[in-house]
């Protein structure tokens, strides 16, 4: 596992996801793919105040699975941990979850879960664009000096409002962003069910690479269509994979992705997580996993490295 300056820490290129833990993925077996995660070098997990069992809307089983894990393991030192908070209520998404005070319930029942006083970074999973930008940062900036969190970023937040952010933050010796969480894979999702999710395009591209600013991705293999393609075609495509990037463009994205496969040997799922982690501004793939052999995958992709020739053939935003 390749690793690259995060957080101020040496942190592996990819993130484990952690959205099922606690839920479809019950305790033992998340467990088990914590430790072998960390056998291959992992060391970056990230989380979410609202995951875990999803069909019973119980919210935090993620953090509280990962929280007992730590702490069985002594091993919170070693791992750089993100959560986030603000989630709307799902009944009611683009009614926003930023006050001060619902920020600060989030943040503290997240360290009550994780068994423990700060995380590395801390993310706002959506944005309320009715609230002026200076109100959510003095908001953060109390996380950082209250020693909640060392580091904060967005999720799902539109580029200008990112821009504004952390000009203000500039302006007012507020907390500036550090990173952004938007939905970004080789295959382009082309159906969004969700208005509120924000999706790496090429104006947050460019900022990205203007301000160097860090990428931690969600949805990174794209449910699984580039891999599920290369093992049996699209009949065995997930139904979520096949709705939401069955298109010509995708396909000829993986035409090029097999033939780069036979080139250097990478497996498709490699190049696919590679093709990220190549990028030119700092980019760490969040990968969930639902069998031991996704995590032995993220070996190979951990360590796949892509020549900038090789990535923008693939596909350039």
């Amino acid at each position: 596992m390749r690793y690259a300056e995060f957080c101020g820490r040496e942190t592996a290129v990819i993130a484990l996801g952690t959205m099922d833990f606690g839920g479809k993925i019950e305790e033992g077996r998340a467990r088990e793919f914590m430790d072998a995660y960390v056998e291959i070098g992992g060391n970056f997990i990230d989380t979410a105040r609202i995951y875990g069992d999803f069909a019973r809307k119980i919210q935090g089983g993620s953090e509280q699975v990962i929280g007992r894990w730590m702490e069985d393991r002594r091993c919170r030192d070693s791992i750089v941990l993100g959560t986030k908070g603000g989630h709307p209520d799902p009944a009611t998404m683009h009614t926003g979850r930023l006050s001060r005070s619902e920020i600060l319930d989030d943040m503290r029942r997240s360290l009550d879960n994780l068994r423990t006083d700060c995380v590395d970074i801390y993310w706002l999973h959506r944005d309320d664009s009715t609230r002026p930008v200076e109100d959510i940062l003095e908001s953060l900036t109390e996380l950082v000096e209250q020693g909640m969190t060392r580091y904060v970023g967005v999720s799902n937040w539109r580029t200008e409002r990112i821009v504004e952010a952390n000009a203000s933050a500039a302006q007012h010796g507020l907390v500036k962003l550090s990173a952004n969480q938007p939905q970004f894979s080789l295959a382009r999702q082309v159906v969004v069910e969700d208005d509120t999710l924000c999706q790496m395009d090429s104006q947050t591209y460019a900022m990205h690479v203007k301000e160097n600013l860090p990428c931690v991705c969600f949805s990174s293999q794209a449910k699984g269509f580039l891999s599920k393609l290369a093992q049996g075609g699209e009949a065995i495509l997930p139904d979520k994979a096949r709705r939401r990037y069955l298109c010509e463009e995708n396909l000829a994205v993986f035409e090029r992705c097999r033939a780069l496969s036979a080139q250097t040997g990478y497996s498709v799922n490699a190049i696919a997580l590679a093709w990220l982690t190549s990028q030119p501004f700092p980019t760490f793939p969040i990968a969930g996993v639902s069998k031991m052999e996704h995590i032995e995958a993220l070996r190979e992709a951990g360590d796949a490295i892509l020549t900038a020739e090789q990535r923008d053939g693939l596909r350039r935003l």
